[in-house]
C-alpha cells in the first residue's frame, strides 16, 4: 500500500500534478488527455481497453489503461446556470484548495481508514492568472454498476439494502460528509461489494446528527426521483426501511 511519502507534486508549464508514486512512476499531461486515450486505445483495437464516455455518478468519465492499471479520468465541469457561460473553469489561486487536489487528498485519507472508495491516482490543475481547470484520475472499480442502474434492471434483497445502509453509516461514523449522496454515487460490484464514489466538495465535518440525516434524506429523494421517472424501478418503502435498519444496526458493509 502507498504511504504519504509516495505522494508527490510535479509541475509541467502551467500545470500541477499531484500523484501517488506508488502507483504510477512519472505522470505526464497525456494522463489527463481524454482525446489521447480515446484515439490511442481505439487504434490498438483492444475492446477491453477502449476509453468510453459514460455517466458514473453525475460526472462524465473516461476509462483507459495506463502502465497496466485500469483507470478512470474525470474532468471537472461547472453545474447550474453558470455552466452555460463558464464550462470548466473555477476561480482560485491555491492549488491545494482546488477541487481536484481536495478530492484526491480526501480519497487518500478515506482509503487509509479502510473505507470502500476508489483509489486516488493523480490530480491535475491547469492554472491561469485567476482561475484553473482540473482533472482527477482514480483506479477503476471493476465490474461495478451504480445502484440506480442495478435497480433499473432488478430488485435487490433486504440483506443488500441493509449492507448499503451499514456502508453509509461507516462513512458517517468517520464524520465524512458526501456532498452528493445519490443513487448514482453508490456502486455495487458483481461480488456484491459496495463503494461510494464522487467526493467532489465533500469533507470531514464535526459530528452532528443533522447533516447525517440530511445525507440520508438526499439519497431517499434521489431514489424516489428515479422511481417517478422510470417505470419498473425497483424501490419501495420496505427497501428504505431495510436500509435504515442496516444504518442503525450491526450489519457489516
Amino acid at each position: 500500500m502507498s504511504s504519504d511519502t509516495d505522494y508527490k507534486i510535479t509541475r509541467i508549464a502551467s500545470s500541477y500534478i499531484l500523484y501517488d508514486a506508488g502507483i504510477i512512476a512519472e505522470p505526464s499531461l497525456q494522463l489527463f488527455d481524454r482525446d489521447y486515450h480515446t484515439k490511442s486505445q481505439t487504434q490498438q483495437n483492444n475492446s477491453d481497453a477502449v476509453a468510453e464516455q459514460v455517466g458514473i455518478g453525475r460526472a462524465r468519465v473516461t476509462y483507459f489503461v495506463f502502465e497496466s492499471h485500469s483507470l478512470v479520468l474525470k474532468h471537472y465541469y461547472r453545474g447550474g446556470v453558470v455552466a452555460r457561460l463558464i464550462k470548466d473553469r473555477y476561480l482560485g489561486f491555491d492549488i491545494e484548495k482546488s477541487r481536484a487536489f481536495r478530492e484526491w487528498r480526501l480519497l487518500k485519507k478515506m482509503s487509509q481508514l479502510g473505507l470502500p472508495v476508489p483509489q486516488a491516482v493523480a490530480a491535475h490543475v491547469e492554472k491561469s492568472l485567476f482561475s484553473y481547470r482540473a482533472d482527477l484520475v482514480t483506479e477503476e472499480i471493476k465490474g461495478a454498476k451504480t445502484l440506480a442502474d442495478v435497480l433499473s434492471e432488478k430488485s435487490i434483497d433486504e440483506t443488500q439494502w441493509k449492507r448499503i445502509g451499514a456502508c453509509i453509516k461507516l462513512f458517517h461514523k468517520n464524520n465524512i460528509y458526501h456532498a452528493d449522496m445519490n443513487a448514482r454515487n453508490i456502486l455495487i460490484t458483481a461480488a456484491q461489494e459496495i463503494y461510494l464514489i464522487d467526493f467532489d466538495n465533500s469533507d470531514f465535518r464535526s459530528d452532528s446528527n443533522a447533516w447525517k440525516a440530511a445525507n440520508l434524506s438526499r439519497l431517499k429523494r434521489s431514489l424516489l426521483k428515479f422511481k417517478s421517472k422510470q417505470q419498473g424501478f425497483n424501490f419501495d418503502g420496505n427497501d428504505w426501511l431495510a436500509l435504515l435498519a442496516g444504518y442503525d444496526g450491526k450489519v457489516s458493509c
